[in-house]
């Protein structure tokens, strides 16, 4: 069998002969593409683009800054101090022990309510960082008189 005819599919020959065809292919269609080309216009120099425009300066949001749990403190105290005001109107108008507590807890719900728009928004801002500057002292403080006494 060293003597068997080889196929002609996979024949070194074969091979060569689809490679000129493909490289035969390739070359009418780069001369098809070339003769069915738009004609190519002057390039016009562009103008110089305009210098960026100055990135707007960030400001600050007071609103969005701060600690949430501060904040959230607060507002559940703004609501608590709703309820106790809507509690003692009620208990002065001489309502009923339920009609107290539903004032009581609209109360609550009012003050929690209206603590997330305009002016009450900057108040709750106002006071958290009023309540974290109160913290911090009272921690100064407290370690102040706990060196104190370590000295005793």
């Amino acid at each position: 069998m060293p003597n068997a005819p080889r196929p002609a599919v996979g024949s070194e020959d074969w091979m060569f002969e689809q490679q000129l065809r493909a490289e035969l292919e390739a070359e009418a269609w780069r001369r098809l593409r070339r003769e069915l080309a738009p004609p190519i216009a002057p390039q016009i120099p562009l103008e110089e683009p305009p210098a960026p425009l100055p990135a707007p300066r960030k400001t600050l949001d007071y609103h969005a800054a701060g600690s949430s749990v501060l904040k959230g403190i607060v507002r559940v105290g703004l609501a608590g101090f709703g309820a106790y005001l809507a509690w003692l109107a009620a208990f002065d108008a001489q309502l009923g022990e339920f009609e107290t507590w539903l004032a009581g807890a609209a109360g609550f719900l009012a003050t929690l309510s209206f603590s997330l728009f305009g002016p009450a928004r900057r108040l709750v801002h106002t006071l958290a960082e009023a309540l974290r500057w109160t913290i911090l002292g009272g921690a100064a403080v407290g370690v102040v008189w706990l060196l104190l006494q370590a000295q005793s």
